[in-house]
Formats: C-alpha cells, sequence, structure tokens
C-alpha cells in the first residue's frame, strides 16, 4: 500500500481522536454541577399587589447591578439566593455559576425601579442560613409610593 493511504488514516484517527476528547471535555464542561459546597438554598419570593409591574434586583458591587426578576401586577416572582452560613455572605449565582456576593436588594416599579425602590433588608449572621426571603408589595394608596415588606408565610 502506498505511504500516503497510511499518512491519511493516521491523520484521520488523529482527528477523530482529538475531537471526541473535545466533545467530551465540552459535554462535562456544559453539564457540571455547580460548587455548592457550604452553601444554603434561600427562597426568594415577592408577591406583587400593585397595579403596576415590578423589577427586582440585587446591588453586586457599588456601581453594578444584576436583575433577580419582574413580576406582573397580582403574581409572584420566585428565585433563589445562596447562604453561606459560616461567614452569613448572602450571594446571586451568575450564568456561569460564579458566586457573587450581594451587597443590597431592591425591588422597583418597572422602568423606574432605582428611583422608586423598597429595599429589601438581609439578615446576613455568621453561624445561621440566611432565612426564606418572603416580600410582599403594595403601593401606598395616595403617594403610589412602593412599599415591600418581609412576610412570614411560606
Amino acid at each position: 500500500m502506498p505511504k500516503v493511504f497510511y499518512l491519511a488514516v493516521l491523520a484521520l484517527c488523529t482527528w477523530a481522536t482529538v475531537n471526541a476528547a473535545v466533545r467530551a471535555d465540552t459535554r462535562d464542561a456544559v453539564t457540571a454541577e455547580p460548587d455548592l459546597e457550604g452553601l444554603a438554598a434561600v427562597p426568594f419570593r415577592v408577591r406583587n399587589e400593585t397595579g403596576r409591574p415590578l423589577v427586582c434586583s440585587a446591588v453586586l458591587a457599588h456601581w453594578y447591578s444584576a436583575p433577580i426578576g419582574t413580576v406582573p401586577p397580582g403574581e409572584q416572582l420566585e428565585a433563589r439566593l445562596w447562604s453561606k452560613p459560616a461567614s452569613g455572605e448572602v450571594f446571586l449565582l451568575n450564568v456561569r455559576d460564579d458566586r457573587m456576593p450581594i451587597q443590597s436588594l431592591w425591588c422597583g416599579y418597572q422602568g423606574a425601579d432605582i428611583t422608586t425602590r423598597s429595599l429589601v433588608v438581609l439578615d446576613r449572621r455568621a453561624g445561621q442560613v440566611e432565612p426564606p426571603v418572603n416580600m410582599i408589595c403594595r403601593s401606598d394608596g395616595e403617594t403610589h409610593a412602593l412599599d415591600c415588606r418581609r412576610s412570614t408565610a411560606e
């Protein structure tokens, strides 16, 4: 058999091996579980009892915030935060499952959420899991100011 045939077979085998390895690495990266060791899930629920859509966001740095979700009037937003009981820190996970420490949370009217925001207070106690965040948001009848308060309902 000519040398060219053997070189072609070798090249094809090399390509198949490399391609299979790359596909396996990619598949493992896509299906890998997030590193949640030392973290506890914290349910985040907001019931919108106003007549306008609300947006809830997390401040991750003094200049950066990330949306948690939008909730139409009469509906409930459900999301998940993460608590590190050892330190009291609370995190939001991004699309790559990186832990993003939350400085503060708020909900506000969609389109004006920063100027109409109602702050969500976190406990952040070292040695304890952050309790579930269950909020009811209402508007003041006269000024239409947004008022979000923690409730004890699950």
